[in-house]
């Protein structure tokens, strides 16, 4: 497998299916990460396609050096708070209704669905976890979900939040006592 670094040279160079295959490596990623911030499906295609294509515009700004996952998810949230600030700001009288043909990004996230018995439990699972999240505000959301299903570091997300690592720290020993109590609350 090509590691980021081969392929953002590629991208560098103009190699356009380069810049394709690093986005799908981090296409689900980003658009549940989005998700945290707009709560939207619809919502986050828009900003995740948004994202990537902030992340095409700017990638010659891209350092050598620079580790690739946390400059997207930066990308990403920046872009996510752009859209929060740009919808306050504007109201909507009515909404177009969607073409039957038009393409849904969701429809470019690869099929990694478990078989059916897994899918319940999962299903279950991430709906009480979703629930316990939900009261959170979405940076601390965000934060936990960098961590344990990004596998990011507190610095790594540090950088990505442009927070001091104790502050993430902090973020993240009180959101995760939040859910604790939240989830063993609705177990008694």
């Amino acid at each position: 497998m090509t590691s980021d670094e081969e392929l953002i040279e590629k991208v560098k160079k103009g190699d356009d299916t380069a810049f394709q295959e690093l986005m799908s490596r981090y296409t689900k990623h980003i658009f549940n990460f989005i998700l945290q911030y707009v709560k939207s499906r619809e919502e986050a295609e828009d900003v995740a396609q948004d994202t990537f294509f902030k992340t095409w515009k700017y990638m010659k700004r891209f350092k050598d050096g620079m580790k690739f996952k946390p400059w997207l998810f930066t990308i990403a949230r920046n872009t996510a708070l752009d859209y929060i600030k740009k919808k306050k700001a504007i109201t909507f009288s009515s909404m177009e209704s969607e073409d039957e043909e038009s393409f849904s990004f969701a429809d470019t996230l690869s099929d990694t669905e478990p078989l059916p018995p897994e899918l319940f439990a999962r299903k279950e699972l991430a709906e009480e976890l979703t629930d316990a999240m939900s009261d959170l505000h979405p940076d601390h959301r965000s934060v936990l979900t960098m961590h344990y299903h990004e596998d990011m570091t507190f610095e790594e997300i540090s950088e990505i939040m442009k927070k001091p690592m104790n502050t993430v720290k902090s973020w993240h020993h009180r959101s995760l006592s939040k859910v604790k109590t939240k989830l063993m609350h609705r177990k008694t």
